[in-house]
């Protein structure tokens, strides 16, 4: 029975739980070093690491940390572990090339391919031999959609390789989307022309039928009438695109396809349906009578301010309105206001009188 006491009391620590929980949390325990991070011990372990009299020990110490946090896919602390190796300022080229390019790598991990491409031509300046820096240069480039400075990067890397067949078929990459590119463009001012071709034409359609362009005002430069010209008929009727905008809500219609010969008021009844109002509507204002709505357009020219036009005149009247002006674009611009929001109607009127 003693015998069987005395082991029972050999077992038995001779630490408190507080001293086995601060012996136990001493980086020698740790089981990694996500574990540890925070730690004060650790981390004095870990700057003594970095404080070498030699810098290309500690850029290698940097390199080897900025390896594990990439496996780790922890490319913030990569970032970090590279930099700080190339702080370090290693007197060794290849490895400050390595660094740079590593964190380069990361850089593309992150979708920053300009900030890639500036680590690896840093790569490249201290050591031209190290390829995987044109390797990874080339990539962004590429996504950054820059071919013509990808192949100028390839046929230098070949200077130094002649014979490497990825940096050959990396330039084939390069000058195949260069082709696509150029295509494209082609194509784009293609398109630029034949608008221009077609507006050379409106322009002087509508001269002859004495509508005026104001072509210093800019185009309106919505998304949703980007494509969206004007057009003449068969019958050589002009169809307009028009944009009607509601500055109380800050909302707008566009209309893309309005004949001369219509009315503002029938315009009207397309866009503010009363049995379907804009959600923006909620009071109904402008949709319970067009009776009730008041149009303008502004004279941008002379009197610089609001001109209401009756909702009874077609849109080929309102284009010999004194003072009507159209931007270059072609896009008829109204504006239009409730005389049932009385407060905002109040407000417009006292606006207009200045």
């Amino acid at each position: 029975m003693a015998s069987e006491a005395s082991a029972s009391e050999g077992s038995k620590s001779t630490f408190t739980e507080e001293e086995e929980k601060e012996i136990f949390s001493h980086p020698f325990f740790a089981h990694s070093a996500e574990e540890m991070e925070g730690n004060p011990a650790y981390e004095a372990l870990r700057t003594l690491k970095y404080e070498s009299d030699d810098p290309n020990a500690n850029a290698e110490s940097f390199k080897e940390e900025g390896n594990y946090y990439v496996k780790q896919k922890d490319y913030e602390k990569a970032i970090t572990a590279y930099t700080g190796g190339i702080l370090a300022k290693p007197t060794n080229k290849k490895l400050l090339a390595v660094l740079y390019t590593n964190r380069g790598i990361v850089h593309g991990l992150r979708k920053n391919h300009g900030s890639c491409v500036k680590d690896c031509n840093c790569a490249i300046k201290q050591d031209p031999t190290h390829l995987k820096a044109y390797f990874q240069a080339v990539k962004s480039l590429m996504i950054l959609s820059k071919p013509v400075e990808a192949m100028e990067l390839c046929e230098a890397g070949l200077k130094v390789a002649a014979d490497n067949k990825t940096l050959e078929e990396l330039k084939t990459k390069a000058m195949n989307l260069q082709a696509v590119i150029a295509a494209k463009e082609e194509k784009k001012q293609g398109a630029v022309k034949e608008s221009h071709s077609k507006l050379s034409g409106a322009f002087k359609q509508l001269a002859a039928r004495g509508i005026v362009i104001d072509f210093e005002q800019p185009p309106v430069g919505l998304p949703e009438h980007a494509a969206v010209e004007i057009s003449f008929d068969h019958m050589n009727l002009i169809h307009w695109p028009v944009l009607f905008m509601y500055p109380e809500f800050s909302q707008t219609d566009f209309v893309q396809d309005v004949a001369e010969y219509l009315t503002i008021r029938e315009c009207l009844k397309h866009v503010l349906n009363p049995s379907e109002p804009p959600p923006w509507d909620k009071a109904k204002a402008y949709t319970t009578s067009e009776d009730e709505l008041e149009v303008y357009f502004e004279d941008t020219k002379f009197a610089k301010q609001m001109v209401e036009v009756p909702i009874t005149r077609t849109i080929t009247e309102l284009t010999k309105c004194p003072g009507f002006y159209v931007r270059r674009d072609l896009v008829i611009i109204l504006f239009v206001v409730s005389k049932l929001s009385k407060n905002f109607h109040k407000m417009w009127i006292e606006n207009l009188r200045g």
